[in-house]
């Protein structure tokens, strides 16, 4: 399965840079159909992802360029209770996912296993993505959510959903190392031959090393802040 991964990836990349060649969106010129809040309720860690190289989830491969990873971590920078040894000893793993914006779902997995292994890849995903709600916002502007719970996507395909509905939870199947939201948006519904879209979010909030909240009407969450939706981005 890794080389077929592999060979999805190349081939998707190969196919983004000969439709977009030198017209890649960016986060100045790229200008979203709709509105997305925060997909998760409360205070997460933005553990990879931002809108530039410094702070990008993987620049080099577009279809991930503008991804992000979300974790929780508590007051003393621990993303797990205890020995952190069991995905449910993780604050994320659970956790309710929201849809960012209204739309319809495309495509669901739901019966990939959560990984029993928090540091490790599991050696037996069949996924690199495992189980994952895509949704469809508008034309060519689709949402994925992946690495979710095992048997906790509570959405179908062609189901319309609306904005900060409950669509699964946060599990650690696919490659994941530990219980995480992996979150993108894409231009085409396939994680292998979509391009990754610079969409900001709407109202948010941004905790600073002094605890002080900083609003956010219009943004990029960056690697390193701790964010959450605002009353401006639960109302969106």
């Amino acid at each position: 399965m890794v080389w077929l991964t592999v060979l999805a990836q190349a081939t998707g990349e190969t196919l983004n840079r000969l439709r977009f060649w030198r017209n890649l969106p960016t986060p100045r010129t790229y200008r979203p159909q709709g509105a997305y809040r925060l997909p998760f309720q409360g205070f997460w860690l933005v553990a990879n992802g931002g809108p530039d190289p410094e702070t990008s989830h993987s620049w080099g491969i577009l279809g991930q360029r503008y991804a992000y990873d979300f974790v929780i971590k508590d007051s003393q920078g621990k993303t797990y209770r205890t020995h952190g040894r069991r995905p449910e000893d993780y604050y994320a793993f659970g956790a309710p996912l929201l849809a960012p914006a209204d739309g319809v779902v495309v495509r669901v997995q739901n019966r990939h296993r959560d990984c029993p292994w928090p540091g490790f890849l599991d050696p037996f995903a069949w996924s690199i993505i495992g189980n994952y709600v895509l949704i469809r916002h508008g034309e060519r502007e689709y949402s994925l959510l992946a690495h979710l719970k095992r048997g906790s996507v509570r959405v179908k395909p062609g189901q319309w959903v609306r904005a900060g509905e409950v669509v699964g939870e946060c599990g650690n199947s696919g490659h994941s190392t530990e219980p995480h939201l992996h979150f993108q948006f894409l231009d085409r519904p396939n994680v292998f031959l979509g391009l990754s879209l610079p969409i900001p979010f709407t109202g948010f909030l941004r905790r600073k090393e002094d605890g002080s909240l900083e609003a956010t009407p219009l943004g990029f969450p960056i690697r390193g802040e701790e964010v959450a939706p605002s009353e401006q981005g639960l109302g969106q």
